[in-house]
């Protein structure tokens, strides 16, 4: 099972970039995130552990990192593997697409998302980017 969102956001790449991927303070703008920690450098390898609003918490391994443009996770369950990547493109006029892909596997994980979590994962992704784009811009 495959998720896709994707929303353009006014603001700097730069910008954008360190702030989303400095786990620790996801709680503190991101309506999703109850909690955050990483135990090392944001790169491949690095093992962190997060908390959405209202989902089990998940400990989770970076993949893949390729700074100001895109990151990847997995995190293997008992009942299922989820991989996620995250791109972000910097657009003309200070605009960034945000991108994001939820690979579900496991019929039982597969199962809860259809179920019970995937609408709720699609709308928490959007809101996730329109929080992102408010603290790049506090104008808004």
């Amino acid at each position: 099972m495959k998720l896709y969102e994707e929303r353009i956001i006014s603001g700097n790449l730069s910008e954008i970039w360190r702030i989303a991927t400095d786990v620790a303070k996801w709680p503190e703008w991101d309506p999703h995130e109850e909690a955050g920690e990483i135990y090392g450098p944001f790169q491949a390898g690095t093992k962190a552990y997060s908390k959405p609003r209202g989902g089990p918490a998940a400990h989770w391994v970076l993949t893949h990192v390729d700074p100001e443009r895109s990151w990847s996770l997995i995190n293997k369950m008992v009942i299922g593997t989820l991989e996620v990547e995250n791109l972000y493109t910097q657009l003309p006029d200070k605009q960034v697409r945000c991108q994001k892909t939820m690979v579900v596997k496991g019929w039982i994980l597969r199962l809860l998302f259809k179920l019970h979590f995937e609408a709720e994962t699609r709308k928490d992704m959007q809101a996730t980017w329109i929080a992102l784009e408010r603290l790049c811009n506090p104008s808004y």
